[in-house]
């Protein structure tokens, strides 16, 4: 065991994050509701730090602004977080759903909220896999509950599974199934862009010509009925692309 896992293992035992989750479900609630009525980048940003959110109030709001214009909507996310009941009850009134492989987020997340509308998934991939994995379709469909297979979603967060170290499934799957799961209007999500298999994948899958913008780590992609197959769109750097600062602020694509 490293250190660090030594030290997560003795800060979940301490009773800590039960009484962060606490505070969650109570005296943070407020600041929950104020970004759901009206997201900016201040309440953001409070609610990161109150809810321990892995991404930044620039990275949020983009995505909340996007939901803001689409809802109610379809609004399928992969992966359990803090961040879960924010993006549910974004889409009030719309239909959100969940997928997670890892059975103690899954536990976590939808005991503390159980309103969430979430599935237990399994990938058979492993990161370290992702390079001859890229060019092979067949090799990254999955099965997912009827549910979700039969329907087209609207807006698709990709914060799933695990693609931090070579052990761990990676996003080859979740990217993929993004742009096969999507409508032709979708906006789709990908966090966590500043790797490579993030960014080879959406190359590959949701297809260069249709990203809009990068806000910090994330990605968004915007279809219409004239987006070229991401399948066989060229992976080269989309000329147009507005590139956002982790503030927020548009500056130009060098």
């Amino acid at each position: 065991m490293t250190l660090i896992e030594a030290i997560r293992r003795v800060f979940w035992k301490s009773g800590f994050p039960r009484f962060l989750d606490l505070l969650r479900r109570t005296a943070f609630k407020p600041i929950l509701y104020l970004c759901i009525g009206k997201p900016d980048i201040i309440r953001v940003t409070l609610m990161k730090i109150a809810y321990n959110i892995c991404m930044r109030p620039s990275e949020i709001l983009c995505i909340a602004r996007s939901i803001e214009m689409k809802r109610p909507c379809r609004l399928l996310v992969f992966g359990l977080g803090n961040d879960s009941m924010f993006w549910s009850m974004m889409n009030r009134s719309g239909e959100t759903v969940f997928l997670e492989d890892h059975p103690v987020w899954f536990s976590r997340v939808t005991s503390l909220n159980p309103s969430i509308n979430a599935f237990f998934i399994e990938y058979n991939t492993i990161l370290i896999e992702w390079h001859e994995l890229l060019n092979y379709p067949r090799y990254l469909r999955m099965d997912f509950p009827e549910d979700i297979e039969k329907k087209k979603w609207d807006a698709i967060l990709i914060d799933g599974p695990v693609g931090w170290k070579n052990t761990a499934p990676g996003r080859m799957k979740s990217i993929f199934a993004a742009g096969n799961l999507r409508t032709s209007s979708a906006d789709v999500f990908v966090h966590d862009c500043n790797r490579k298999v993030e960014q080879v994948y959406s190359d590959r899958y949701l297809g260069n010509d249709n990203l809009v913008r990068q806000v910090g780590k994330l990605r968004h992609y915007r279809f219409s009925d004239r987006s070229c197959d991401p399948i066989t769109s060229d992976s080269s750097v989309n000329s147009g692309l507005m590139v956002e600062s982790c503030s927020g602020i548009p500056v130009t694509a060098g």
